[in-house]
C-alpha cells in the first residue's frame, strides 16, 4: 500500500502534463484550422465569405475563452466577418461585428504595438459601412479618426493614407462639398504618384475617382478630360488585356462627352467600344448589337446619315437573326430606319420598313406604335403621291 502512496504524485504529475500537451495541440489545431481557413476565403463568393468568417470567430472564440489564447484572435475575427457583412450588403450586422472589434481592440493598445495600426483599419471598414449606408456625418467623422491614426502610424505620406482620403472624397461627393472631395482626391494623387509613377494603374484609378467627381459637378468637359487621362494610362500600361473594363471605360467616357455636347467624341467612343465587343463575343451577341445601334443612333443624331443608315442596316440584320423577324427589337430598328428612309425622300423604301414594323407591333398588340406607324404610313404615301404629281407635266 505504501508504495502505491508513492507513486501517485508521479501518476498525477504525469496525467497534468498529458493534459497540458493536450490542450497545446488542441490550440495549435484550432490556429492552423483559422489559417487554412483564410486561405479557403480566397475568390470565395460574398455569401460563402460570411459563412467562412462566422466559422472563424466559432474557432477564436474557443480559443480565447477555453485556451486562454490572446483576445487579438476575437478582435481580428470580429474585423474579418464585419468586412464580410459589410461586402454582402448587411451593413447592420457589419456595424455590429466592427464595433465590437474595435471596442475589444482599444485595450490592446498597451500590450500589442500593431494593435494601433489595426484600429486604423477597423474605423475605415466602420466609416466606408456608413459610407455605403449613406450616413455621410458618421463616415466622415469615423474615416477622419482613421486617417489621423493612420498618419500617426504610418506618416503623412504613405500609401494607406490615400484609400481612406479616397472613401473621404467619396463622402463630400456625396454631400455636393465637391471642392473639399477634389482636394482630398488631389492629396491621393500626390501619395500615388511618389508611390507608383505617373504612368501607372494607382494613377490613373485617381483619374477615373476624379472624372466621377467633376461629373457629378456637372463639370463636364473636365469629367471628359480625367476619363480621357485614365484610359490612355491604362492603355498603355497594357490593361488591355482585360478588354472588357476598357470598353466600360470608354462607355463612361461616352456617356460624359455626350453630356458635353461633344457628339464626335461620343461616337468616336461608342465605336471604340463596338469593336471591342465584336472581338470579345463577335457580332452576334446583344451587347454587340445594342452597342451598334447606339453608334447608328449618335450618327444621326450628327446629321451622318449614310453612315447610320449603314449602321441600321446591319443592326436590322443582326436584330433579325439574334432576336427573330418577328421581335419588338427588330420592329423598333425598322421604325428608324422607316422614318430616316422618309427624311430621304426615299419613300417607296419608307412605306415598306414602315410596313414590316406595323406587322412586327400588331402581332405584339403595342396599341400606340400601331396607331403611330398607321399615320406615318399614310404620310408617306402622302408625300410619295405629291412627288409624282409634281414631276407630272402641266396640262
Amino acid at each position: 500500500m505504501e508504495v502505491g502512496i508513492v507513486e501517485t504524485p508521479h501518476k498525477e504529475e504525469s496525467l497534468n502534463q498529458g493534459t497540458e500537451e493536450m490542450e497545446i495541440n488542441l490550440s495549435a489545431d484550432l490556429e492552423e484550422k483559422i489559417r487554412s481557413l483564410d486561405e479557403f476565403a480566397r475568390d470565395k463568393s460574398d455569401e460563402h465569405l460570411v459563412q467562412i468568417r462566422v466559422h472563424q470567430l466559432a474557432l477564436a472564440k474557443i480559443l480565447v475563452i477555453v485556451h486562454g489564447k490572446t483576445p487579438s484572435y476575437l478582435v481580428t475575427s470580429h474585423c474579418k466577418l464585419g468586412e464580410a457583412y459589410l461586402n454582402f450588403k448587411c451593413f447592420e450586422q457589419a456595424i455590429d461585428h466592427l464595433t465590437t472589434a474595435l471596442k475589444k481592440n482599444s485595450k490592446l493598445f498597451s500590450e500589442k504595438s500593431e494593435s494601433k495600426k489595426y484600429h486604423a483599419h477597423i474605423l475605415t471598414l466602420l466609416g466606408k459601412t456608413y459610407l455605403e449606408m449613406n450616413n455621410c456625418e458618421d463616415s466622415v467623422e469615423l474615416l477622419q479618426k482613421a486617417l489621423e491614426m493612420t498618419q500617426l502610424c504610418y506618416g503623412e505620406e504613405d500609401i494607406n493614407c490615400a484609400s481612406i482620403m479616397t472613401l473621404l472624397a467619396n463622402c463630400y461627393t456625396k454631400t455636393q462639398d465637391y471642392d473639399q472631395a477634389l482636394e482630398y482626391i488631389s492629396k491621393v494623387w500626390d501619395i500615388s504618384e511618389a508611390k507608383y509613377g505617373f504612368k501607372s494603374e494607382s494613377c490613373a484609378l485617381v483619374y477615373l475617382e476624379t472624372a466621377k467627381i467633376y461629373s457629378k459637378k456637372e463639370d463636364y468637359e473636365k469629367a471628359v478630360e480625367y476619363q480621357k487621362r485614365a484610359i490612355n494610362i491604362l492603355v498603355e500600361i497594357n490593361v488591355e488585356k482585360n478588354p472588357e473594363y476598357i470598353a466600360n471605360l470608354y462607355t463612361a467616357l461616352s456617356t460624359y462627352q455626350q453630356r458635353n455636347n461633344d457628339i464626335e467624341g461620343y461616337i468616336d467612343s461608342l465605336d471604340k467600344v463596338k469593336k471591342i465587343y465584336a472581338e470579345l463575343y463577335g457580332d452576334m451577341d446583344k451587347r454587340t448589337i445594342k452597342i451598334k445601334k447606339a453608334v447608328a443612333l449618335a450618327l444621326l443624331k450628327n446629321n451622318r446619315n449614310e453612315e447610320a443608315l449603314k449602321e441600321l442596316l446591319e443592326t436590322e440584320q443582326l436584330q433579325a437573326n439574334f432576336y427573330g423577324e418577328d421581335s419588338l427589337q427588330l420592329a423598333k430598328t425598322l421604325k428608324i430606319i422607316g422614318a430616316l428612309q422618309l427624311f430621304q425622300n426615299s419613300f417607296i423604301d419608307a412605306q415598306r420598313y414602315y410596313s414590316k414594323a406595323l406587322k412586327i407591333f400588331e402581332e405584339h398588340g403595342v396599341k400606340a406604335a400601331v396607331v403611330d406607324l398607321k399615320k406615318k404610313i399614310k404620310t408617306a404615301r402622302e408625300m410619295r403621291d405629291k412627288a409624282l404629281a409634281s414631276r407630272l407635266p402641266e396640262k
